[in-house]
């Protein structure tokens, strides 16, 4: 079978593919900032949220302007990455799996807007990979696989001097891609506060 037979019966499959490419792009990208060495991080963030039966408690760093490139900039766009590690308590009880850590890694496409007050408007859309501890939680959930995508979306407000602080909302959603099954995956709804290093 040729591949873009198997694309074509393959959507979901497809759409990974997709993603691991702008994730790819993304960090290729970016390489030109980390030619000097790793730069240290912009800041760190707090995450809470909850899933299908299961609570996520996040702590996280992240990078910004790691790609300062005319296009974007112009279009009042960025580019962020973050690095995440998470708890993720399953709420099912009695269960063999209560809980399991993820690990994560992901690029994300920021627009700042107007200002509200003291404080401006901003959205971001980021597209990354984890890695799970385990594959099980609680009785039902099965990730198959330690690998898996992360995709995000979430908006907020940046205030403070310099507008350096940052509250947001955000959607969460991880699975494997149907890569291998089962695929059951987790979208999160939860809220993230960060404060910057500097």
């Amino acid at each position: 079978m040729n591949s873009h037979h198997f694309f074509e019966r393959s959507p979901a499959l497809r759409r990974r593919v997709l993603s691991v490419l702008l994730s790819v792009i993304a960090s290729v990208a970016c390489a030109n900032a980390a030619a000097d060495g790793i730069p240290a991080p912009t800041g760190v963030g707090l995450t809470v949220a909850s899933g299908d039966q299961t609570t996520l408690y996040g702590i996280s760093t992240y990078w910004d302007s790691v790609c300062v490139c005319a296009p974007l900039a112009e279009r009042g766009l960025d580019v962020r990455i973050y690095g995440q590690i998470a708890y993720w308590r399953g709420t099912q009880r009695p269960s063999e799996f209560p809980s399991l850590w993820e690990g994560s890694v992901t690029p994300a496409l920021r627009w700042m807007g107007p200002s509200v007050g003291a404080a401006t408007v901003f959205a971001e859309i980021g597209l990354g990979i984890s890695g799970l501890s385990k594959t099980r939680l609680n009785e039902e959930r099965q990730f198959a696989t330690a690998f898996q995508f992360n995709e995000h979306f979430g908006v907020g407000l940046a205030f403070g001097e310099k507008r350096k602080y940052e509250v947001a909302a955000y959607v969460r959603h991880v699975s494997n891609g149907s890569i291998k099954q089962e695929n059951d995956g987790d979208t999160f709804f939860g809220g993230v506060f960060r404060v910057p290093l500097d």
